[in-house]
């Protein structure tokens, strides 16, 4: 196992959406060019879940300014609505990484393509 330190921060976004699973799959795909451009995103992971009917992304970011201003764009640049978020449901969490740890059989090379 090893451990790491590095000034990093990561975002959670999660909400309920008005829009079916596969208009999301489509937003998402087209939106991943733009993501891999993002200044200072160094990772981001989706997720869904079905039984709180939530979907959702992490984001890690090289600093918590770079993690505020995508935050900043996500709200005011309409990507909110594009993705059918429904106001009362969305929740953003921010905070700055202060350990990670890799298990032994963990290939980071893996989830990078």
């Amino acid at each position: 196992m090893t451990l790491t330190q590095k000034e990093r921060t990561l975002v959670n976004l999660k909400f309920k959406t008005t829009l079916p699973i596969e208009e999301l799959e489509k937003i998402s795909t087209e939106r991943k060019r733009i993501l891999k451009k993002t200044k200072g995103l160094i990772s981001f992971f989706c997720y869904t879940n079905d039984e709180t009917k939530t979907i959702g992304g992490i984001f890690i970011f090289e600093s918590l300014i770079l993690a505020n201003q995508y935050v900043g764009k996500f709200l005011t640049d309409g990507l909110g609505p594009k993705y059918g978020v429904i106001p009362m449901t969305l929740k953003i969490d921010i905070g700055s990484i202060k350990e990670e740890i890799i298990g032994e059989n963990f290939d980071i090379q893996n989830i990078r393509e």
